[in-house]
């Protein structure tokens, strides 16, 4: 047999051990640590951007990420320029979305430190014999940072893109307008899109365990004393 099919082959192995030993970490964790990756993306990627198309192919889109923004122009369809600001820049005008983006992000950094530790919580022995209440109480917080996390952006961008663009037309966080020239349009960039698997992800993780001890309760229950038990 010649190398690269051993090679192949051994690497299909490879890959079949690891992806046994991470799904046997259990749903709860397998969910959490990829909510934590897609969240790690979501920090890493633009929130929200805005277009304006003349029309013809030539148009500008502007990426907000945390502490930048990234203007791509395309002259008839091909592209002209990328320039890359700090919203600290005197030409950038955009003091009120870097405020709510840095909201944002913070939202984001919040909600991945509550998946770190529940992912360690659900890591200890111990926490196999909690409570449904406790099991409970853990999803309830991770679905409300969670919620924050991704309805932040929703609720403060629009406005904030609103005064810095100059545009009241802007009063959602997905949209489009009818302006002078052209048209601008609005939305959610890739990173709100990988916050919402996060977030999707980090739920169904936080509250599997609550579900689990809801559908096997009399596991937990201890036996009765013996004087109770009938005599066989």
């Amino acid at each position: 047999m010649s190398p690269a099919p051993v090679a192949v082959h051994a690497a299909a192995q490879s890959v079949r051990k690891y992806t046994k030993r991470f799904l046997g970490l259990g749903w709860p964790r397998v969910f959490l640590i990829l909510g934590v990756v897609f969240a790690l993306l979501a920090i890493v990627d633009p929130v929200w951007y805005t277009t304006f198309d003349r029309g013809g192919g030539t148009y500008v889109t502007t990426s907000y990420s945390w502490g930048t923004l990234t203007e791509v122009s395309y002259e008839s369809g091909a592209w002209s320029q990328t320039l890359i600001r700090s919203y600290t820049a005197s030409n950038a005008n955009s003091a009120a979305l870097a405020n709510a983006l840095s909201g944002s992000y913070l939202a984001v950094v919040a909600l991945l430190i509550v998946l770190i530790v529940v992912i360690a919580l659900f890591s200890l022995e111990w926490t196999r014999r909690m409570p449904p209440l406790a099991f409970l109480i853990v999803g309830l917080v991770l679905v409300v940072f969670a919620l924050v996390a991704l309805l932040y952006p929703i609720l403060t961008v629009p406005s904030a893109a609103a005064s810095d663009l100059g545009q009241t037309a802007i009063t959602s966080y997905w949209g489009s307008v009818s302006v002078a020239f052209g048209t601008r349009s609005w939305g959610g960039a890739l990173g709100w899109w990988f916050l919402l698997v996060a977030v999707i992800l980090g739920i169904v993780g936080g509250i599997w365990p609550f579900l689990q001890s809801m559908r096997a309760p009399a596991s937990r229950v201890p036996p009765p004393p013996r004087e109770w038990q009938v005599e066989r």
